[in-house]
């Protein structure tokens, strides 16, 4: 069975934490994870909206596809 060098692997792990910290911080990856929070709020906005008017649309049919009020009434 094959020995694992501890010193070897954990200058891996060092040279991986600090390579993922560089990355973490470049400003190309800071840009792009803020405008991806951005379009994430407004997926969620508009998944909520969605929500609202499939409930209302369900609310304003009789269960067998057809309106049973006029929305402008209802």
């Amino acid at each position: 069975m094959a020995r694992i060098n501890t010193l070897t692997l954990s200058l891996q792990v060092t040279d991986a934490v600090f390579r993922a910290e560089q990355v973490r911080r470049d400003p190309a990856v800071v840009k792009s994870a803020g405008a991806f929070g951005a379009d994430l709020r407004q997926a969620a906005r508009s998944g909520g909206e969605l929500i609202h008017e499939v409930r209302s649309a369900w609310i304003r049919t009789d269960g067998r596809g057809t309106p049973t009020s006029s929305p402008a009434v209802a």
